[in-house]
């Protein structure tokens, strides 16, 4: 019996000299583990506690990160319509059924770009919708074509076509980087820390370098 309590009285004075190790350093970083002893660690702590002592208050003013947040939710919009283009293009969403241009024509883009446009007809596979006013943007559509297409959530109609969601599926990728970049931008020097205190070698010295 008294082994025992000698045993738990070592591992308790143990525990505490490590603890105490840990809290050296005089900063320890949000997320990082109890304890952390020297190494990539406590540079990590160090570097961080530099960076909260150079920061300025006003950079977390709640206004600045309120902005950061709506910039967010602006590319997140874009990602969800996205998304549906891409799920109606791999059959995935919308109602199916068949094209019919009765007339194309190649109208104006942006940047001294064209594009085809074809106005004709859409009937549903199952003859639940009926459109003869029907306009879809069909690069390789010419005057009696016929196509599989897919209804829009939001209006409109979109091929099936695996190409289509392949480039959609790219456009996802591109507005995913800013919109994850301005919600870390939106979250409070704490949390930031606590998220950076877990990243790569690279990753963590790039958001040294955002900070500085």
């Amino acid at each position: 019996m008294a082994k025992s309590r000698n045993r738990a009285a070592l591992r308790r004075r143990a525990r505490r000299r490590r603890a105490a190790a840990g809290g050296a350093s005089g900063y320890r970083a949000p997320g990082a583990p109890e304890g952390a002893g020297w190494g990539i660690g406590a540079d990590r702590q160090r570097t961080l506690r530099k960076l909260a002592d150079r920061a300025d208050a006003s950079a977390a003013a709640p206004l600045r990160r309120l902005v950061w947040w709506c910039g967010s939710v602006v590319f997140l919009t874009g990602i969800v319509l996205l998304g549906t283009v891409a799920a109606s293009a791999v059959g995935c969403a919308g109602t199916p059924g068949m094209f019919t241009a009765r007339e194309c024509h190649r109208e104006e883009g942006g940047r001294g770009g064209k594009s085809r446009a074809c106005s004709g007809s859409f009937v549903a596979e199952d003859g639940s919708l009926v459109d003869t006013a029907a306009v879809l943007h069909w690069a390789e559509g010419e005057a009696g074509g016929r196509i599989r297409v897919r209804t829009l959530i939001l209006g409109g109609y979109q091929r099936e076509s695996a190409l289509d969601a392949a480039l959609v599926g790219v456009l996802i990728a591109l507005l995913a980087a800013p919109a994850v970049g301005c919600a870390f931008a939106g979250l409070s020097r704490h949390s930031q820390d606590r998220l950076a205190a877990r990243l790569p070698g690279r990753a963590f010295k790039s958001y040294v370098r955002w900070r500085s």
